[in-house]
């Protein structure tokens, strides 16, 4: 057998004593925030950087590995005997404890409710939609009911339909009645509704052909929420939240369902009614009259139609 020579031993020994590894890549996700905040009603409508670590190379000698003791796995104890039961010693009359109070049960908030029957009599108005009235909702001009890209308004089956089209949008058609100082009515039929769709009333808005749009909007969700603000402007879309959406166990929610809304103004006071119970509590001086309307608001990805069944009124600054 041949010898290798003395100079290639020596190598092949400098080369087995050490060995070379190269660390991983570390990634580091630095994701930026993304604005998730919409406006309450829609209008006509992040990536990660990832910092790279420069690879370092560093030569490391393997250690032998250190056998570790062998641990034996713990015994389980036997149970404890069940102890026996503590001895209580009297007390003598000074040393008895004071008894505690019970703590103060909370005062239940009570439920107002309101029967306008009974509290105004008959109504000055009233619709059953039993027949179409179109005088009571026609363009003037036209002595048609609404039917364009924003909202149709039609008599089917004694009712009026009411169909917001704009999807994401808050719409609204006044009648002709003006008002001041009432109670006002509505009931509706939900039909086939789900999450933020809305229907509601719309109230103390501009007179005919004014130019201008406002008026306070009095509103329930499928999802059961109750809803007041205050409509300020179009061009520019100006509004303010005076009730924010929040659900109320008066409102039944979902589809077909049948809800009433009441609407009872005096001044700058206004409180909103569920089916005769009270859901809201409003002061506000902007408008002081105006007319009565619908209003329809479509948030899923369809048009949402609601019905009207009943329609009335009652002027309480005659009482």
């Amino acid at each position: 057998m041949k010898k290798l020579p003395s100079y290639l031993s020596i190598l092949i020994l400098l080369t087995l004593s050490s060995c070379t590894f190269q660390m991983p890549v570390v990634e580091t996700p630095n994701v930026s925030a993304t604005d998730t905040s919409a406006p309450d009603v829609a209008a006509p409508s992040v990536t990660s950087d990832l910092i790279v670590l420069p690879i370092f190379t560093a030569t490391a000698t393997i250690p032998v590995p250190t056998l570790l003791p062998t641990v034996a796995p713990p015994t389980t104890a036997p149970p404890a005997p069940y102890p026996a039961p503590a001895t209580q010693a009297l007390q003598s009359a000074d040393n008895q404890p004071t008894a505690t109070q019970p703590a103060p049960t909370a005062t239940p908030t009570p439920v107002i409710t309101l029967n306008p029957r009974a509290e105004f009599g008959d109504p000055k108005y009233r619709n059953r939609m039993e027949f179409p009235i179109l005088g009571e909702w026609a363009q003037a001009e036209t002595a048609a009911l609404p039917d364009d890209d924003n909202i149709r308004l039609e008599f089917k089956e004694g009712k009026l339909y009411v169909t917001g089209k704009q999807l994401g949008f808050s719409t609204w058609w006044f009648s002709y009645h003006t008002l001041r100082d009432a109670y006002v009515e509505m009931t509706f039929d939900t039909r086939d509704c789900s999450g933020g769709d809305a229907y509601g009333i719309i109230f103390r808005g501009p007179p005919h052909l004014a130019g201008e749009s406002h008026g306070y909007v009095a509103a329930f969700t499928c999802e059961g929420d109750v809803w007041v603000w205050r409509l300020d402007g179009v061009d520019p879309w100006e509004t303010k939240d005076l009730v924010d959406e929040h659900e109320n166990s008066a409102i039944k929610k979902g589809s077909n369902q049948q809800n009433v809304i009441g609407v009872q103004s005096k001044g700058d006071h206004f409180t909103i009614f569920a089916n005769g119970v009270q859901v809201a509590d409003v002061v506000d001086d902007e408008f002081e009259q105006g007319r009565v309307g619908v209003f329809v608001r479509s948030a899923g990805l369809n048009a949402y139609t609601y019905r009207v069944l009943d329609f009335a009124y009652w002027l309480v600054d005659e009482q």
